[in-house]
């Protein structure tokens, strides 16, 4: 339920999966090919939503993977890491201002 809000009105949205037998670092893998995936509907002009899949639930006792997965009929090896959901975008964010920078998060040499 949760996963259509973010998809409504999206004409494309990418499944980022990995066959997490074949790798320990399945999720870091999937989350670099996320990553790339929004970059580049970034540099064609579109916009793009990472929507957060694996942790989550759909209903209180089926994960948001295993709904995806049964809707995509992903085979059970592969995991679902995130959906891209991509578009052109509604809005256009300004960037913030180098002044308004919490530049206290930052830390050098040590925490």
């Amino acid at each position: 339920m949760l996963v259509r809000g973010f998809l409504a009105g999206a004409p494309l949205a990418v499944a980022v999966i990995a066959d997490h037998t074949l790798s320990d670092v399945w999720i870091e893998d999937a989350s670099i090919a996320a990553t790339i995936i929004q970059l580049t509907a970034q540099d064609l002009g579109l916009g793009s939503c990472w929507i957060q899949v694996r942790e989550r639930f759909h209903k209180e006792q089926e994960t948001a993977g295993d709904y995806i997965r049964e809707v995509l009929r992903i085979p059970g090896q592969y995991r679902v890491e995130c959906l891209i959901a991509i578009g052109y975008p509604a809005e256009e964010k300004k960037p913030y201002e180098e002044d308004m920078l919490k530049r206290e998060k930052l830390h050098f040499d040590r925490f």
